[in-house]
């Protein structure tokens, strides 16, 4: 019986966490180099508008695990995964990457290069790194978003919960 507890209680502070410091009224920020702005609370929504990174959205209700929000670029939803309660980090330099590599997350290793860190895949000769990117973007290209729902809805993942 105890292993059965211990999923169920992660489950619960996943889902707590999610949701802690949200209020409707509240000010947000965006944590993603581009945030959509949904039509309606659902992952596959047509989107309205795109949103910048740590674009400040005003939260005007929550249902679930997601906000409606109204910013400057519009109003719609946003899964609350992808919102802060604090304004992130600005800067996308190396400046603002963590020293260590395991520390380092896919978000942070997604986002363009900048100048500098440019100049040092050139000097380094990592332009496999490139190649490799353009390869695994053709393996996702080639995976439809009805089996990533199917999979999402079928493992109780993300929006899904």
């Amino acid at each position: 019986m105890k292993p059965k507890v211990i999923p169920i209680l992660f489950v619960c502070v996943i889902c707590a966490t999610l949701s802690v410091g949200f209020e409707a009224g509240k000010t947000a920020f965006t944590t993603h180099y581009e945030t959509a702005l949904l039509e309606e609370p659902q992952p596959l929504a047509k989107s309205v508008a795109t949103l910048p990174f740590a674009a400040s959205v005003n939260i005007t209700a929550l249902q679930g695990h997601w906000a409606q929000v109204s910013s400057t670029n519009g109003s719609g939803w946003i899964y609350l995964g992808n919102l802060a309660g604090t304004k992130p980090f600005e800067n996308n330099s190396v400046a603002g990457l963590q020293t260590s590599a395991s520390a380092t997350t896919a978000s942070v290793a997604a986002r363009p290069l900048d100048n500098v860190t440019a100049q040092y895949d050139d000097q380094e000769g990592l332009g496999k790194a490139a190649d490799d990117v353009k390869w695994l973007e053709s393996q996702s290209d080639a995976i439809s978003n009805s089996i990533v729902v199917d999979y999402l809805k079928a493992n109780k993942k993300g929006e899904y919960q």
